[in-house]
């Protein structure tokens, strides 16, 4: 039988995920704020008021770093459509729509990191694809109705042209207004039956 953690064991744990959230807002912040140039390890420590070793600590190296950064930011785009109201089906693919650009334009940098090509020789290259897999599953799942398993091959089209929107708005190769009108159209032929 397993024992419970005591208090002690409890508090740290809390404290560890405190500061480990901390470091990220810190590093998410300053990616946003000034590019990849800012995730240099001492100016992050300087800014989150921590030594450096905190960092390698909680983190091992600058990849580690943006392990966790493209973790978190995956899960924030993820969060920012699974919280859209199931309404009339084409009103709620629009708004996953809109909900995931909006997502994406709030963090920039943060999405670059997550959609950043990560070479197949790399340590993180398994889990860059996993992330990126999970991302793609997660909007089909958003935008398909529970009970029409037909959709999702029209869906995952779908997702490829929400992601190339994202891609060309954060690039600054296209304006939101260019973009937006093109997939909400696709919303309208992907809700038709």
């Amino acid at each position: 039988m397993s024992e419970l953690p005591s208090a002690y064991e409890q508090a740290k744990h809390a404290a560890r995920d405190t500061l480990r959230a901390r470091l990220l807002q810190v590093a998410a912040e300053r990616l946003e704020a000034e590019g990849f140039e800012a995730l240099s390890m001492r100016p992050l420590a300087r800014a989150a008021g921590c030594s450096t070793m905190v960092f390698y600590t909680e983190f091992r190296s600058k990849d580690g770093l943006l392990e966790a950064l493209a973790d978190d930011v995956t899960s924030r785009l993820l969060e920012a459509v699974e919280t859209v109201a199931d309404i009339d089906l084409t009103v709620h693919r629009r708004a996953v729509v809109v909900a995931f650009l909006d997502a994406v334009e709030a963090m920039p940098q943060g999405y670059r990191v997550v959609v950043r090509p990560v070479p197949s020789a790399h340590p993180a290259a398994d889990s860059a694809r996993e992330r990126l897999q999970r991302l793609r599953e997660r909007l089909v799942a958003v935008l398909r109705p529970a009970d029409d398993d037909r959709a999702v091959l029209s869906l995952f089209g779908l997702v490829l042209a929400l992601r190339g929107a994202a891609d060309q708005l954060v690039a600054g190769q296209a304006e939101r207004f260019e973009v937006e009108p093109s997939l909400l159209e696709l919303v309208g032929a992907s809700s038709r039956p």
